[in-house]
């Protein structure tokens, strides 16, 4: 990849492979990086030099960048790009996150780093395999995307999967050219709603939506009782809250009722939940834990703290979902 512009000024973060985000706040430059963890690079760059890079980069991408347009939102390469005008954070704010065209996670490196056990592993893989719906959920920065990414090279190469997402990083299409894929960027003249609503008419097998935020719930749910599969991310503090968090974002229901979470329930088979710890020995990402969907229960599959995988009959469970 070719970085000498616009962003030859962040070298050499950007073309370091363990780099994951870069932040200017108009003064100092914060790293994250997937070994060392968050450190800072202080007194950077003046803001009026990072500020004339920013002006470049709204030309190259042909956006307006100014005081009536402040916020400046763009995909450049494998780079998604947010910037934020002076007049609005008072300084200059530049936020970059690397979304590589391909695998960081693989079999080998989560057993090795204790991402997750074997059996946990293979239970996840089996879940794809047999075309169960998977939200994972974590906080932002917990490499939800990346765990997507990596359950994506189990569904059945003969699927016709279409991904959904603002900005790309799923990469999909790319990181499996082979495959009957289409992939749909939203904006703010196609919301995910309507993107959800476009992909039913194209005979989907699996739909990859990057992030459940919104209204978009319901024509989701729409999506899946037509027989469609999924794997999606959605922002929770645990993996039992992923069908609440899912009920609190569609609108015109009543929010209290046991019905609706029913079906989210049964729509929803399984949820998984990735930790995301920064010290000062580096970033650790795990599996916290893997669970069930019920109608009426929610079935504890995994759980990293105590190591313990309690899947003792995976046949058995396989015919429960």
């Amino acid at each position: 990849m070719n970085h000498k512009f616009p962003f030859s000024i962040f070298e050499p973060y950007i073309s370091d492979e363990l780099v994951t985000d870069l932040n200017y706040n108009g003064k100092d430059l914060w790293i994250d990086h997937l070994e060392k963890g968050r450190f800072i690079v202080e007194s950077f760059l003046s803001e009026k030099q990072v500020f004339q890079t920013c002006i470049r980069f709204s030309n190259l991408v042909n956006e307006h960048f100014n005081l009536q347009t402040p916020i400046l939102e763009a995909d450049y390469e494998d780079i998604r790009v947010s910037i934020l005008h002076p007049s609005v954070s008072g300084k200059l704010s530049v936020s970059l996150r690397k979304t590589p065209t391909r695998l960081r996670l693989n079999e080998k490196k989560l057993l090795k780093e204790n991402y997750i056990t074997e059996s946990a592993l293979q239970f996840l893989i089996d879940c794809v395999c047999s075309n169960l719906n998977i939200m994972v959920s974590g906080l932002p920065g917990a490499g939800k995307t990346e765990l997507i990414k990596f359950l994506t090279q189990y569904i059945d190469p003969k699927s016709r999967v279409i991904s959904i997402e603002d900005s790309r990083e799923l990469h999909y299409e790319k990181i499996h050219p082979e495959r009957d894929s289409v992939s749909l960027k939203v904006s703010e003249e196609f919301t995910y709603d309507m993107a959800i609503k476009a992909s039913m008419r194209q005979r989907p097998n699996w739909l990859l939506v990057s992030e459940v935020r919104g209204s978009e719930v319901e024509d989701l749910l729409k999506s899946i009782s037509t027989g469609t599969h999924l794997l999606s991310t959605i922002h929770s503090r645990s993996a039992y809250d992923i069908p609440k968090r899912m009920l609190y974002m569609m609108q015109n229901i009543d929010r209290s009722s046991e019905t609706f979470l029913k079906q989210l329930n049964d729509a929803i088979d399984i949820g998984v939940h990735i930790e995301h710890i920064v010290n000062e020995t580096g970033v650790l990402r795990f599996v916290r834990e893997i669970v069930k969907f019920e109608k009426d229960t929610v079935k504890l599959i995994y759980h990293h703290e105590t190591l313990r995988n309690v899947v003792t009959n995976i046949e058995e469970d396989r015919v429960i979902v």
